[in-house]
């Protein structure tokens, strides 16, 4: 039976980590597309430049980590068929992260350092999400356990980040710099490791998901298992570029990164390999959509995975900030970004109690987004293949394309919106 009003189960602790979630997104998003028009000449913005850490702050601590936080409490007891171990902790961790975004946005406006008891406390959220999630992993599942071990693994990343922060300001505060929050390691690892969580994360959901979306098929688990010690190493590559620049770590890292996502897409069928053109005849209606849907977010989102890590191994030999860059926003606003525009509507029912229909969608948010990092790249290359450094058309470039992922961040959430009707009864599949 299809999902019905009557019959979705609520998950009510997931509600606040989606719903700030996407509050600190457009935030975040708004604020990144007004800094970079004053660095880039527009000086009617200027007051924003000493805010920009706010940007990385609410994209990455306020969107990221609240979201996987809240994918996870809800995810992995869901697959155990069990309730959440503890919605009082769980509640607690979301309260702890927001208040170390609190004082970290008053950091960004005063003029003391906040940083050791922001990632403290931030600290201190994740540990009890950690805790809450490796206590369910215990059980085991009835199917698929090998999206456990992405999942834990991904657990284990955040827990480190988390406390590497703590370390370095503590580090920082004991012997100032005049650098804080930069470590000695390679910049390009430190940025994919802070995402990296959240990437296994979504690995771990998609070895579980993606082969009944896909056409009821078995995911390889050998080729998963090969993917998750791939995962592993360069996870063990990861933290040591983070602590140690050095170019063929850095390198190395990020070979055996791509090798893991090959061998994952290849693993759970993202780019075909079995025969679906049964699946294609039947599928009628509301599960035509939702088909084309995942399939249609999925590739993108994985072809922006690849030539994101593409990009990070380029910017470790060449050093150029249009290869920083797009590595950045190809896996932030790429992969991230459109996977979780994929999976949104797919986890807002147990959320909201609401159907979301996906015959009343659209592609302009698919194509904002695309949009926006197709003129992204075409700014990064002019201003460096003509070395301007003042307002320019490859300026303007780069200031549409923030403001094309705000807007379509606003035509994401109008379409789930108007999507979601309530009915007494949907028909049966």
């Amino acid at each position: 039976m299809w999902l019905s009003e009557s019959n979705v189960k609520i998950n009510k602790v997931s509600k606040p980590f989606i719903i700030s979630a996407v509050v600190f997104v457009f935030a975040g998003s708004i604020i990144g597309s007004i800094w970079m028009m004053s660095l880039l000449g527009a000086e009617h913005f200027v007051f924003v430049h000493n805010s920009f850490s706010l940007h990385k702050t609410f994209q990455v601590d306020g969107f990221l980590t609240l979201l996987i936080m809240g994918i996870g409490y809800m995810i992995v007891p869901r697959f155990r068929n069990v309730q959440l171990s503890s919605s009082g902790l769980a509640y607690l961790s979301f309260t702890l992260i927001i208040l170390s975004i609190v004082i970290s946005t008053i950091s960004a406006f005063s003029h003391e350092t906040l940083l050791l008891p922001s990632n403290f406390v931030q600290f201190l959220g994740v540990s009890i999400f950690a805790g809450i999630m490796i206590w369910t992993l215990r059980i085991h599942p009835r199917l698929l356990r090998t999206a456990d071990y992405f999942i834990g693994l991904s657990v284990v990343v955040l827990l480190f980040v988390s406390l590497f922060h703590v370390i370095l300001a503590a580090a920082e505060i004991a012997e100032p710099s005049g650098d804080i929050g930069s470590g000695n390691g390679n910049i390009m690892s430190e940025v994919q490791m802070l995402m990296l969580f959240a990437v296994l994360m979504i690995f771990g959901v998609e070895y579980k998901t993606l082969p009944s979306f896909l056409g009821f098929i078995k995911p390889r688990r050998k080729l998963a298992m090969v993917s998750f010690g791939l995962g592993i190493t360069s996870v063990i590559l990861g933290i040591s570029s983070m602590l140690y620049s050095e170019f063929l770590l850095a390198e190395t890292f990020n070979v055996v990164l791509l090798g893991s996502v090959i061998t994952f897409g290849r693993a759970v069928y993202i780019f075909g390999g079995f025969d679906n053109r049964e699946i294609l005849r039947v599928l009628q209606d509301e599960r035509k959509a939702r088909y084309s849907y995942i399939v249609r977010h999925l590739r993108l989102a994985f072809l922006f995975l690849f030539a994101s890590i593409i990009m990070a191994a380029a910017f470790n030999i060449f050093g150029t900030f249009v290869l920083y860059d797009l590595a950045v926003h190809y896996a932030a606003i790429g992969f991230l970004g459109i996977t979780i525009a994929l999976y949104l509507p797919l986890m807002l029912p147990p959320i909201t109690g609401r159907i979301v229909h996906f015959t009343k969608f659209n592609s302009l948010p698919l194509f904002l987004i695309i949009a926006a990092l197709a003129i992204r790249t075409l700014g990064d290359i002019m201003m460096t293949s003509l070395q301007l450094d003042s307002i320019n058309s490859a300026s303007y470039a780069f200031m549409t394309s923030g403001w094309l992922v705000v807007a379509a961040l606003f035509a994401f959430v109008t379409m789930i919106h108007r999507s979601m009707k309530q009915e007494e009864a949907i028909n049966e599949l």
